[in-house]
């Protein structure tokens, strides 16, 4: 078992069976040495006690780094190449398989499972009957009763684990694991972001002289982004930006915290004028505080209208209701570096929300590329489903059905994808501010990102349905 030290065997004493681990049996794993070579000069983490957590459970093993010079590494690199996650950088004495963080972070995205609740179940692969006796906080007891209780003081390092690994994987896909001339730190807002494929990108996915075709063509190559709000994602005052600040910096889809927080300090004491429509709670609620123990009522996004997929700084906590202040910033953040000819802009109160937003975009970027030319065209439209709560003013100049160009849009996209992240909301709220954008974040890039493996499927299942009809 030099190789398979996380098998779970059992010894015949003689009676039954009985569970044992190699590590009782006398099995220690080396690192730093190929399989079955002896470091000369071996060292052990502080009492020899050093905790593996994998899919099948957790387990007590004896481990020896290397300390003959050979391998000339730290104890975290000799565990990173065997596959294995340290809890911390400093005399580990925990860590994760690679195997076990990569299901827990895939089985979180598709099932929304806690970190506590994927925990508790390792625990229970490791003994289901709570009889066990096992070290908890260094202290030893018989436990009778729920096996969440078992094994407890590795689970606090088994969430900081998780939290690093995706961090580290989101990183990875984007492309900045090894830039000697650009460090992490020096990662581009949004950058980590799985952007639309299918979303109009000069330079990307253009033909050469896109930008020269006539009015009556540019259509064809216009951005359709979505405005909404969810309200179910709200977060309790839980710790604060200093205490958990989150290891994200506004590199994917949350804008960045720091900026987001000064440009809505300014408008902290303005009030949002009443609907001139139909009494819309988006509007005439949005000075409404959601109560003192909540320190975001929500979150509102930027998505692609057409695919139904969060565009890069598109998202952002909400103190109130749906403010302008709030909405304004993360269009703003959402569409900033974007050049093109023509947008299309659904929000379920476009009516209200586009009276004087050039105005209020002045103040945030007097060179915002949508008004800076009366070359871009802009068209404002309520989605289809909310279409009808407005007053019948409305639901003529901002029908989708009466605009042309747009095909078959309906702008409801936001809410298709509120179903997907909804199931997170239990667990998000009582996260701390940095922990849950973080979360967020990873779970709005793997719905991107399955969108993005399902595109050509999609469109082409679509394209077979028209060709019918």
């Amino acid at each position: 078992h030099a190789k398979t030290y996380l098998h779970r065997i059992s010894k015949w004493n003689g009676s039954y069976f009985e569970r044992i681990s190699l590590k009782a049996l006398g099995l220690r794993i080396q690192l730093g040495h190929p399989p079955g070579e002896k470091c000369v000069h071996s060292e052990t983490c502080a009492d020899d006690d050093f905790c593996i957590i994998d899919v099948n459970g957790v387990h007590n093993v004896a481990i020896d780094f290397c300390g003959c010079g050979q391998s000339n590494q730290q104890h975290t690199v000799q565990l990173l190449r065997a596959r294995l996650f340290p809890a911390t950088v400093v005399s580990p004495k925990t860590a994760a398989t690679f195997g076990c963080l990569e299901a827990f972070e895939v089985l979180s995205y598709e099932s929304k499972c806690t970190a506590f609740e994927y925990y508790r179940t390792l625990t229970r692969l490791t003994d289901n009957t709570g009889l066990v006796t096992v070290k908890v906080k260094s202290l030893t007891f018989i436990l009778h009763l729920w096996a969440d209780l078992r094994l407890q003081d590795r689970y606090l390092a088994f969430i900081r684990m998780t939290h690093e690994w995706r961090h580290l994987k989101m990183l990875k896909r984007a492309g900045r694991g090894h830039d000697p001339d650009r460090p992490i730190a020096q990662t581009a807002p949004g950058e980590c972001a799985v952007l639309c494929p299918a979303c109009p990108q000069p330079g990307k996915n253009m033909m050469p002289g896109w930008e020269d075709e006539p009015p009556e063509r540019r259509f064809l190559h216009a951005l359709f982004v979505a405005l909404d709000a969810n309200f179910r994602l709200k977060r309790k005052k839980v710790s604060s930006d200093e205490a958990d600040p989150g290891l994200s910096k506004g590199w994917a889809y949350v804008v960045n915290e720091s900026l987001y927080k000064t440009h809505l300090e300014k408008y902290k004491n303005e009030k949002e004028p009443k609907s001139t429509c139909s009494r819309h709670d988006a509007v005439n609620l949005s000075n409404l505080d959601h109560g003192p123990g909540h320190a975001a009522s929500g979150v509102g996004t930027v998505d692609c209208s057409r695919h139904d997929m969060k565009r890069p700084n598109g998202v952002g906590d909400l103190q109130k209701g749906e403010r302008y202040c709030n909405m304004d910033y993360m269009f703003w953040s959402s569409l900033k570096g974007t050049n093109l000819k023509a947008i299309v802009i659904s929000y379920d109160i476009a009516c209200q929300w586009s009276i004087n937003l050039k105005d209020r975009m002045s103040v945030i970027d007097e060179y915002f590329w949508i008004f800076h030319s009366d070359e871009i065209k802009v068209m404002y439209l309520v989605p289809k489903f909310h279409l009808p709560a407005h007053i019948l003013f409305c639901r003529t100049v901002y029908a989708f059905n009466y605009a042309p160009g747009v095909g078959r849009t309906d702008g409801e996209a936001p809410e298709r994808g509120w179903a997907n992240i909804n199931p997170l909301a239990p667990s998000t709220r009582e996260m701390g501010p940095g922990t849950r954008r973080d979360t967020l974040d990873y779970h709005f890039g793997d719905a991107n990102w399955q969108k993005v493996t399902r595109l050509g499927t999609a469109l082409h299942r679509k394209l077979k349905a028209a060709a019918i009809d």
